[in-house]
């Protein structure tokens, strides 16, 4: 896999402006825009474009001409959920709604006071999956690296105000291990992303579309010690405001190689299902570490 430095890119200026759309124009006017940026980060991104190209050859029946157009769509995609991710925290929050398939795993897990690891990927949108869960009335963390964390903070506290959800940041002395441990005492869940890894992290083997990957093994491991169900879960999005909320049915497992195996055959099936929101621009499929 293409090594990851744990810090996501973006432009301050870009999101400014985008929030300024929303909020005096509304969520339609701030996708306009996306007519006239989405060509250029197509144009001067070309390594995230080369990934999805090497990602989206190994899904079966899959094209060239099929690659080519997803690759675009999935840059306009990913424009619109970011887009969403901040509308939902403002006023616009009303126009949102979703679907729900197995809502009710979790449902039953917050009302028990049972803490769960509940495992995603940069696939969809785990903002508007955090804000949903939030409704249900559960303690939500979601646990990211300290780079994604303090830009996310910053940038939703200042212009949108607090997100509904807390922040375990991952952190080179791993303190996060400690905030981890204390939400599971409590009873609470713990969202974490299990596709990606930063240069020199422990990793495990598996397999995508039958292909060996590599994926960090800390959240398979974390699920599998504490001895926690965990559950897979991601928010897709269907239509212009409406999400497909899913959750697996929680499992128990000491084994991370066994979480680890389930997640990748869900993921392939999501993958396969909608490449256009695969925002993980890191080549999965090389294995060269």
């Amino acid at each position: 896999m293409s090594k990851w430095s744990g810090k996501t890119k973006g432009f301050a200026l870009g999101y400014q402006i985008f929030i300024l759309f929303i909020k005096k124009f509304g969520v339609r006017a701030a996708y306009f825009l996306l007519y006239f940026v989405v060509p250029c980060y197509f144009i001067f991104l070309p390594k995230a474009r080369r990934n999805l190209y090497s990602t989206f050859r190994s899904i079966p029946n899959f094209n060239e001409s099929k690659i080519r157009y997803t690759v675009y769509k999935n840059f306009t995609t990913l424009g619109r959920v970011l887009i969403d991710n901040l509308s939902i925290l403002t006023k616009h929050s009303v126009k949102y709604s979703y679907s729900q398939i197995g809502e009710k795993y979790l449902i039953d897990l917050i009302n028990n006071s049972q803490a769960s690891i509940l495992i995603s990927a940069h696939l969809g949108s785990w903002n508007i999956a955090g804000e949903l869960l939030k409704k249900q009335n559960g303690a939500v963390n979601v646990v990211m690296f300290d780079g994604e964390a303090k830009k996310i903070k910053k940038l939703i506290k200042r212009n949108v105000g607090e997100s509904n959800y807390k922040i375990i940041a991952v952190k080179n002395d791993f303190s996060h291990l400690i905030k981890i441990k204390k939400a599971v005492d409590n009873g609470e869940l713990i969202c974490i992303h299990a596709d990606r890894y930063i240069e020199g992290a422990k990793t495990i083997t598996t397999k995508i579309f039958g292909k060996e990957v590599f994926l960090p093994s800390g959240p398979f491991e974390i699920a599998s010690k504490l001895n926690i169900p965990y559950t897979f879960v991601f928010a897709i999005k269907e239509s212009i405001f409406h999400y497909q909320f899913s959750a697996t049915k929680p499992q128990l497992s000491i084994s991370p190689q066994v979480i680890a195996d389930d997640f990748a055959n869900i993921l392939s099936k999501k993958l396969s299902l909608y490449p256009e929101q695969w925002f993980n621009y890191f080549n999965i499929f090389d294995n060269k570490k």
